[in-house]
């Protein structure tokens, strides 16, 4: 019965999903056929930009990899009923701190600076995200607004860091300077850009699918999203709980900033994030927040931003 009732929820999640697909593709050729262009044609050159080799396929993946982990962010907190908009500046500050740690500490070997800057990464956005869980905690504010303001702070810090103390003195535009090449992470193909950072994302996927499934901290955190009133009456720590979501969900996020430091832009620069913080909570909801919903959709997000370069309208088809 149990089975039954799960099989049916993981159907419905399904069939929601791929109706809200259909339907956007359905306004977005309405609009495209309203201003006087063939949609089909759009659509395919839309495709063909995504698969069209191995290129325009690695470049993809490398994409929704980042996505893939921002989107984790919002739903490991979303499972205990708590809604983290604060991914966006949780990825800056794991960004700053991978790339803090690539130019400062170069000397290093690679064995031992990329897990390094890695896992500083990921604390730093840990942090960032454990003081909203702090403050969720213990004075019972409101995660949606401290996490829009967290962001705002984030992007201000990253400007402040290029423009002053992490400045890279040779260069006119507010860039830090390059990171160590014993920083950057290895390439998982040769001629493109795609990196061992995707391997990383799907790890961390399979690392939530199986704590919220067999883990018993997983379960307790369920059931506080669920229902809090009869968390506390089980004797769950609800306040604890909270905590935690938003400081793994903060360390989620900072790990994709620092992946797309150490695998793809090697250096730290103002607005180097292209919304994969917001973009990362419409794959989540559009997969029904499931664990294999979100590989689908995160590709589907970001193929689609990369592969409207070859329209010549960059980003006109993807807004669509």
């Amino acid at each position: 019965m149990i089975v039954n009732t799960r099989w049916k929820k993981n159907v419905a999640s399904i069939a929601s999903a791929v109706f809200s697909f259909a339907f956007a593709l359905l306004i977005g050729a309405i609009i495209i056929w309203a201003t006087g262009s063939d949609a089909l044609h759009v659509y395919g050159v839309l495709v063909k930009g995504a698969l069209g080799g191995v290129k325009k396929i690695s470049e993809s993946l490398l994409k929704s990899s980042t996505l893939l982990l921002t989107g984790l962010s919002f739903t490991f907190a979303s499972k205990c009923g708590l809604i983290n908009i604060g991914a966006e500046g949780q990825l800056y500050m794991g960004a700053a701190c991978s790339t803090a740690i690539g130019v400062y500490f170069g000397y290093l070997p690679a064995w031992l600076l990329i897990p390094f800057s890695i896992l500083g990464g990921f604390v730093a956005g840990a942090l960032w995200g454990g003081l909203l869980g702090f403050l969720k905690s213990r004075f019972n504010v409101n995660e949606i607004i401290t996490s829009i303001m967290f962001n705002y702070i984030a992007v201000q810090f990253v400007s402040y860091l290029v423009t002053g103390p992490m400045k890279d003195k040779t260069q006119t535009y507010p860039f830090s300077p390059k990171i160590s090449t014993s920083a950057m992470l290895p390439l998982l193909v040769k001629g493109t850009r795609l990196h061992i950072g995707v391997l990383i994302a799907l790890f961390c996927l399979v690392v939530f699918w199986f704590f919220y499934k067999y883990i018993p901290s997983g379960y307790r955190i369920r059931v506080v999203g669920q229902n809090r009133q009869c968390a506390e009456y089980a004797g769950f720590n609800v306040r604890k709980n909270m905590f935690i979501v938003l400081l793994i969900g903060g360390g989620f996020a900072g790990l994709a900033g620092s992946l797309e430091i150490l695998g793809v832009q090697h250096r730290l620069f103002e607005n180097f994030s292209v919304g994969y913080g917001f973009n990362g909570i419409a794959a989540a909801l559009l997969a029904g927040q499931s664990p294999v919903g979100m590989l689908f959709t995160s590709f589907l997000f970001l193929s689609l931003k990369h592969i409207s370069e070859p329209t010549g309208r960059r980003g006109n088809a993807y807004a669509v």
